[in-house]
């Protein structure tokens, strides 16, 4: 091998290029870094206000479909009746 190739200018300059490329990804990983972690614990917050914001209105919202489902229930049931009176009065004719 002949190592007067790695002391050229060309390699010296390719090596200097590598050097600078990942002392710029070293420090742009520095810099992004705690803003990183700022984002991501305000999506933690976010989350936990969400699903402390859902634990209270789902059981709300699940009361208010049941009260609605005996409504429409009831309501059937009143229709029914209707029908076999009106159906009941019809036929007396």
């Amino acid at each position: 091998m002949d190592k007067g190739k790695w002391k050229s200018p060309q390699a010296i300059i390719i090596l200097a290029i590598v050097i600078l490329l990942f002392l710029y990804i070293g420090i742009d990983i520095a810099k992004t870094r705690p803003a990183i972690k700022k984002d991501l614990r305000e999506v933690k917050s976010e989350y936990v206000n969400l699903s402390e914001f859902l634990d209270k209105k789902i059981p709300e919202i699940d009361s208010t479909l049941r009260t609605q489902a005996d409504q429409i229930s009831k309501q059937s049931e009143d229709i029914n009746s209707l029908n076999s009176k009106f159906r009941g009065l019809t036929s007396e004719k």
